[in-house]
């Protein structure tokens, strides 16, 4: 479990978009050309695209030589002039926002064909014309699908390295409600970390630790169960804290921490949750702003996992021997300057805590043991499935302006 945690950076400059592939008829286009692309350019230009990409001010007049985007509108002398009408502002803006808004870094999501999500990373801020039109050929001997001959021919486009896909049934309702809408290119910003709970059980602004747990169970949810999982999540700040400090960890305290804290607010804790059978719950815990956070994050993600049952205590103690640079190690792709990043996230090496972290889960395994059996934290994932993410990532991460991740332990590519 360990090797394969990725907690991901989150960068404040990037946006993330969502990209209508014709309700994902195009999204196998999308994937093998490499590409995003949009037919606003043909729409507004019926007689051919320029070779270039025209500028605003030739599609301003384009638009007004055509009746289904412009009105006449009488200024105050009584003369009637041609202006653009809803319908010519609106796909005005969706070619500026395509050209100019979706840079390199930022994470693109589409629906596929299979009623789930597809995403990617925009790997060049510039767009571009390519009249080449995107086709599927049948291997020899293998009958052509109905699918298969369908033709991509929108030629105004942007480079994206594609990476995950994410089934329909993984799609959480929030998730669904937030690109509902009918535009094709759709900010999907405001709601960052829904979408990156989608793809990373972990990931930090270098003010929180988020976490997202799926809950597998198909049948009716356990109201006991659910109860205690969302009391034993609480409980992973204190637990974070006492692997910080080395400080002894005493079950029946913990437990009466949470009726302390029911009414005093003491657990900063705080989560989201899809009631489904499936469903998914979304966490987060505030970090410190005063202690480094390599330490701070090793130690929560180690928290959430035993809080949830997901981690022994034997692999935590492999992780004993391990250099610091080796329990966490950082992977920067992006390329342009990343102040927050640099601020907030030093090299392992740099931190002298992260042995603690480690020393002080090993040393109190039985201390951790004896709290996962007075909160019945094994009964509880069992009860409910209890697992985290596990999407694979690498596609997203492994190039120039990929996203920046934290791996814990020594880390497989392919996971």
């Amino acid at each position: 479990m360990l090797e394969n945690i990725k907690i991901a950076i989150l960068n404040d400059t990037q946006n993330i978009w969502f990209i209508r592939a014709s309700s994902g008829k195009f999204a196998r286009h999308f994937r093998k050309g490499g590409l995003i692309a949009i037919k606003h350019l043909e729409d507004i230009f019926k007689d051919g695209l320029p070779a270039t990409i025209p500028s605003e001010e030739e599609i301003h007049i384009q638009l007004l030589r055509n009746p289904d985007y412009y009105e006449f509108k009488t200024d105050k002398d009584g003369k009637e002039t041609k202006s653009l009408n809803r319908s010519g502002y609106s796909i005005l803006n969706q070619v500026k926002r395509f050209a100019n808004e979706i840079k390199a870094g930022d994470l693109i999501v589409t629906k596929n064909e299979d009623g789930g999500y597809s995403f990617g990373m925009c790997s060049d801020s510039i767009p571009y014309i390519d009249k080449e039109p995107i086709k599927f050929v049948a291997p020899e001997g293998v009958k052509q699908t109905e699918r298969d001959r369908i033709v991509l021919k929108y030629q105004f486009r942007k480079k994206v390295t594609w990476g995950p896909s994410i089934p329909p049934s993984e799609l959480p309702g929030p998730v669904r409600k937030a690109t509902r809408g009918q535009q094709t290119v759709t900010k999907l910003t405001p709601h960052r970390e829904k979408i990156y709970h989608l793809i990373y059980p972990f990931f930090t602004d270098g003010e929180s630790l988020y976490f997202s747990n799926k809950i597998k169970t198909k049948h009716a949810i356990n109201a006991l169960a659910i109860g205690k999982l969302f009391q034993n999540v609480s409980l992973s700040e204190a637990l974070l804290n006492a692997l910080l400090k080395n400080k002894e960890i005493d079950p029946k305290e913990f437990t009466d921490l949470i009726e302390a804290s029911i009414s005093s607010n003491k657990l900063a804790v705080t989560c989201q949750a899809e009631f489904m059978s499936p469903g998914d719950m979304w966490c987060k815990i505030p970090l410190l702003k005063d202690t480094d956070l390599l330490p701070q994050i090793l130690a929560g993600v180690l928290a959430f996992l035993i809080m949830t049952g997901q981690v022994e205590a034997s692999e935590i103690a492999n992780l004993q021997e391990t250099a610091p640079a080796e329990i966490l190690s950082i992977k920067h792709q992006n390329d342009a300057t990343d102040s927050m990043f640099n601020d907030k996230f030093k090299p392992a090496e740099s931190s002298p805590f992260l042995k603690k972290v480690v020393n002080a889960a090993t040393e109190k395994a039985k201390q951790i043991k004896a709290l996962e059996e007075e909160r019945s934290v094994v009964a509880v994932r069992d009860n409910l499935k209890v697992s985290v993410t596990e999407v694979k990532t690498d596609k997203l991460e492994n190039f120039q302006y990929g996203i920046s991740v934290i791996q814990i332990g020594a880390h497989h590519e392919g996971n």
